[in-house]
């Protein structure tokens, strides 16, 4: 599935995606840029670097707006804490507002999962079996790790992220029949929400 695309029309060849990817994912064919998806770690990098502004996150706005009308008040929202850095309010309170008038049925902070999260890592390192312990909530930093340091696997704490452990969460309090979707910064999210049947979108 593709997370990420190039408008290659106003593409100038500056090569700036290119020197930019830390994992060698992008390659040109007849001076155009495309992403050799099976190496893309979703860093946003390339993203960030193209002065054209190229490259686009692929959006499911339009599913999740389908998946409220055929789902209606069974569809929550699990917002990620950078929310206060992305949108002009003052105070999740009045986010979750705006979210409910939407159609979100829940709106709650994905720290709720966090918290378990951490809980599990303290239990981790407290059993002695971790003399190295390696925990990171980013999917990217975790498929850089196993692509590029698989030695470094062992090592990796056998945790979900907060977004998995907060889906199961609202499940488990509102009905495995509850949709869950999730609003973020990061755009490998929405591949870590594809190995797992807890997350039905990710916004970006």
């Amino acid at each position: 599935m593709d997370y990420l695309k190039f408008d290659t029309n106003s593409c100038v060849n500056c090569s700036a995606c290119l020197r930019n990817c830390p994992v060698r994912a992008i390659r040109f064919v007849d001076q155009r840029p495309q992403i050799v998806s099976e190496m893309c770690i979703l860093c946003g990098h390339c993203v960030l670097k193209c002065p054209k502004n190229d490259k686009k996150v692929i959006t499911h706005k339009e599913q999740v707006k389908e998946l409220i009308k055929n789902n209606p008040g069974k569809v929550a929202l699990s917002v990620a804490p950078s929310f206060i850095a992305n949108f002009e309010c003052k105070s999740f309170a009045s986010f979750k507002k705006a979210c409910l008038d939407l159609g979100f049925s829940f709106v709650e902070e994905t720290a709720r999962g966090a918290y378990y999260v951490t809980k599990e890592y303290a239990k981790l390192l407290d059993s002695g079996k971790y003399p190295i312990l390696i925990t990171s909530a980013c999917p990217s930093s975790v498929t850089y790790l196993c692509t590029e340091f698989p030695e470094t696997i062992k090592y990796l704490a056998p945790v979900v992220s907060p977004m998995i452990a907060h889906a199961r969460i609202l499940k488990k309090q509102l009905g495995e029949d509850t949709k869950i979707v999730f609003v973020g910064p990061c755009m490998a999210k929405k591949k870590e929400a594809d190995g797992f049947d807890e997350i039905d979108y990710v916004l970006t």
